[in-house]
């Protein structure tokens, strides 16, 4: 069975995880030093948490995510497509699990005990933001998992900010019915676990049968001790607890994946903890907010690409796609799309569909040709220098639906009323001429210096290093 353990195993054996021995301090240290690390990362003595360990960064490059997948870095997107597209794998129930290796309730149970990390420098305390929160449809049954932030503000209370998605539709179905709504929040699972989460499935898919087929094999799953939920048996730490009607306290400020703390203080439903069930040597999975590097902009970025990749590649029946890429510079508004154009303004209609998706983030979209790498802004910039033509080459939108969170929107409805943002889209032809016109296309070759791809500076480095140690 795969899980956090098996996975950290891998990217041990792959040379990707990094291990600190040190001791470190998650109220004060740690996110500084998860926001300027890519790598999978382990703080093996945790201030103020004996016998804790804190791990994260499992997802955020291409590598981590070419291990959790198990297959070569170029075919992370397609691949990633590919297994969404095919059917859900239901979880095998069983009666227990490493999960349930202690169960704690009444009295014994303390989320402050949890090494719970501080994101940003003025957050209103310790977030939780690795959770991945179980709640489901009061009338289908059908279970929805999302990935919430909860703020601890109490040894069995935290503050729950919502989306305006799925688990908001269960949590306004419940507070008409004037009931408590169950939520579960698993705590560090396969990092394919985390990215599923996050993938953009119709409301009525459970996102953990998701993670089944992109794991290509069953989770095993488990009831939980207090609340009538399902749970992966292999997590680390499990919260159980119900979400009280008509309850909002004062939630913030927290610093959002954008790198704002744009929502501020605000009123927000309570989740009051009933139980907490865990491994008896529990490992605490974190996933860090902030800087628009890590690992947050990562577990969004990774499935909007796959879903843009499915996308794109169909339209005008045929793209020659290449490679789709949410930059992590871009907080999650910015994609870019790398293909061979064979026709005609083809780009715009790439373009068109980038910025209009299931996914609300996209703002800026930029068409490259097959020549440029997605990776490296330097090279994004130079296409855009020197293929724009600005009077031609932009495609502009004015008055869409934006994502939430994009401060550069205006606001139209008030915060705590499901509020949304309005503002420009904007399209960007970075292209050489399509191949249809092959002379035009070949005098937009770009020149690349004498002996490029057959030696580099490091080889030579490398080569000179050896030869003074000898």
């Amino acid at each position: 069975m795969q899980d956090l353990r098996s996975f950290i195993t891998t990217a041990a054996k792959a040379g990707e995880l990094l291990r600190v021995d040190r001791e470190t301090d998650p109220l004060t240290e740690m996110g500084v030093l998860f926001g300027e690390t890519e790598h999978p990362l382990i703080f093996e003595n945790v201030r103020g948490y004996p016998g804790w360990q804190v791990c994260g960064e499992l997802a955020t490059t291409r590598a981590a995510q070419a291990l959790a997948l198990q297959v070569e870095r170029s075919q992370v997107v397609p691949e990633l497509a590919r297994r969404m597209q095919s059917a859900v794998l239901p979880g095998r129930s069983v009666n227990t699990g490493p999960v349930k290796e202690r169960i704690l309730t009444g009295r014994d149970l303390d989320l402050r005990k949890l090494p719970v990390v501080v994101h940003s420098q003025e957050d209103g305390g310790p977030y939780i933001g690795s959770a991945m929160c179980v709640t489901k449809d009061p009338d289908t049954g059908i279970q929805n998992v999302a990935m919430l932030r909860m703020q601890i503000q109490d040894r069995n209370r935290t503050g729950t900010a919502f989306a305006p998605r799925h688990s908001w539709m269960h949590y306004q179905k419940y507070e008409a019915r004037n009931e408590p709504m169950p939520m579960a929040a698993v705590i560090g699972h396969h990092p394919i676990l985390d990215l599923a989460t996050n993938s953009s499935v119709p409301y009525g898919v459970d996102e953990f049968q998701v993670a089944g087929s992109l794991l290509q094999e069953p989770l095993e799953m488990v009831r939980c001790e207090t609340v009538d939920l399902m749970v992966p048996a292999h997590a680390e730490i499990v919260i159980e607890g119900v979400i009280p009607p008509g309850v909002r306290e004062d939630e913030g400020p927290f610093g959002e994946f954008q790198c704002y703390y744009l929502t501020r203080t605000r009123k927000c439903p309570v989740f009051d903890v009933k139980a907490i069930t865990m491994r008896r040597d529990a490992l605490y999975r974190h996933i860090q907010a902030t800087p628009s590097t890590v690992e947050h902009q990562a577990l969004v970025a990774v499935p909007m690409e796959a879903h843009l990749w499915q996308r794109i590649k169909d339209v005008d029946g045929y793209i020659d796609l290449k490679d789709v890429h949410v930059p992590p510079w871009g907080a999650c508004f910015v994609v870019l799309v790398k293909f061979t154009p064979r026709l005609e303004e083809q780009a715009k209609s790439v373009l068109m569909a980038a910025l209009s998706s299931s996914y609300s983030h996209p703002k800026i979209a930029i068409a490259l040709d097959d020549d440029i790498d997605l990776t490296d802004a330097r090279d994004v910039f130079w296409a855009i220098a020197t293929r724009v033509d600005p009077a031609r080459d932009l495609l502009q939108i004015p008055h869409a639906r934006m994502h939430s969170l994009d401060p550069s929107g205006k606001l139209v409805t008030a915060p705590g009323a499901g509020h949304q943002r309005v503002g420009g889209k904007l399209g960007i032809d970075a292209t050489k001429p399509p191949t249809c016109r092959p002379k035009d296309r070949y005098d937009w070759e770009r020149v690349l210096p004498m002996g490029h791809g057959q030696i580099s500076l490091q080889e030579v480095l490398g080569a000179l290093a050896s030869k003074g140690r000898r």
